[in-house]
């Protein structure tokens, strides 16, 4: 019993023994099952990447840093999707967009006044893609003013010309326009003519106004002139009147057409001016500072072709409104001889005229 014993106390010593070991090792060997995160910045899985990177504008010579840009990137097979993540740029520019999945990722980035930027960028596992963005700033009229170069104050010396010229020439076509409308203008001095009341003819002329009713006056004076003078009154003597008086009109018609003409002709010889000129500053950065820097080379032909595209644009202006504008005084003086005739027609074959004798 003793030797049970002494066995039964060995055995529970050894029990003891072994399971303070088990202990001690479990401890031990506990911080080898926890997960120790990588040394990567803010990456959060060994197997992910991030985009950083910084945006600027394009000024020249030295861009600038743009704060507060809003920077998107998602996945390029998920565009749209509620998962892309989104940031914006510090005050020095940068930007970080962290725990991205390896692939291919859309970086859209955006600012007001300037235009967005959309570009691909490659992650790949537990990398770091580097992605520098350049803003252009959003063109205005104002700024495509400012772009044109040294011709930009002679484009705008035409636009100004041929705007105020064009609203003049369209007001003064309305208020030449007789008061009264041409049929019942012809309608009323037909009639006072078959009447023989040949002045109440000319009162109709000057209550409607406007060179159709001055010529229209004119040829009726002449008529009524030799009437009182009682002489014999020839169809050519009307007709001269009639003539002598269009030759004064026509010219209120056509006054500063000539102007729009010119500037329809100027406008484009001013852009290719300007277009010669900004080519020949591009060539001059190429030859100065060679072609590595495609930005030097932006100014001068940015410069050559919105000179052509302003001149271009100013003339095509001109030249509808000139065009719309002839057609109205080609109209105005076919009206003229149409209505001027009827009425020397109708004068001589009136009561009183040389045929009633």
């Amino acid at each position: 019993m003793k030797k049970v014993g002494f066995v039964l106390v060995i055995g529970l010593f050894l029990l003891a023994s072994i399971y303070t070991f088990a202990q001690d090792d479990v401890d031990v060997a506990a911080p080898v099952d926890e997960v120790v995160p990588m040394d990567t910045g803010t990456i959060t899985a060994p197997n992910n990447g991030l985009v950083k990177g910084k945006v600027t504008d394009t000024e020249t010579p030295r861009p600038n840093n743009l704060a507060s840009a809003s920077v998107v990137v998602e996945s390029d097979q998920l565009l749209g999707t509620a998962g892309a993540q989104r940031t914006t740029t510090d005050q020095a520019g940068n930007y970080e967009v962290a725990n991205l999945p390896p692939g291919e990722y859309v970086v859209t980035t955006s600012k007001t006044g300037y235009d967005d930027s959309t570009e691909y960028v490659t992650v790949t596992p537990g990398g770091e893609a580097f992605h520098d963005v350049r803003l252009y700033k959003t063109d205005t009229l104002i700024t495509y003013f400012w772009k044109t170069g040294p011709v930009r104050w002679p484009l705008l010396l035409c636009s100004i010309l041929g705007l105020t010229f064009i609203i003049e020439r369209i007001i003064s076509v309305i208020k030449l326009r007789p008061r009264i409308k041409v049929e019942q203008l012809v309608s009323r001095i037909t009639e006072a003519l078959r009447n023989d009341n040949i002045m109440e003819a000319v009162s109709i002329c000057e209550e409607a106004g406007g060179p159709l009713a001055n010529v229209v006056k004119a040829g009726l004076l002449r008529y009524s002139q030799g009437m009182i003078e009682e002489k014999v009154v020839a169809k050519d003597d009307v007709s001269e009147a009639v003539d002598e008086a269009t030759i004064l009109e026509v010219p209120q018609l056509e006054r500063n057409l000539v102007i729009l003409s010119t500037i329809n002709q100027v406008s484009p010889l001013l852009g290719l001016l300007g277009t010669v000129m900004g080519m020949v500053r591009a060539f001059t950065a190429i030859a100065l500072k060679g072609t590595g820097d495609p930005q030097l080379l932006a100014g001068g032909i940015s410069e050559a072709l919105l000179t052509t595209v302003i001149g271009l644009f100013i003339a095509i202006i001109v030249m509808i409104a000139y065009q719309i504008l002839v057609s109205i005084v080609d109209r105005h003086i076919l009206e003229i001889q149409q209505v001027s005739t009827e009425i020397v027609n109708t004068l001589i074959i009136s009561p009183r005229g040389p045929s009633a004798g």
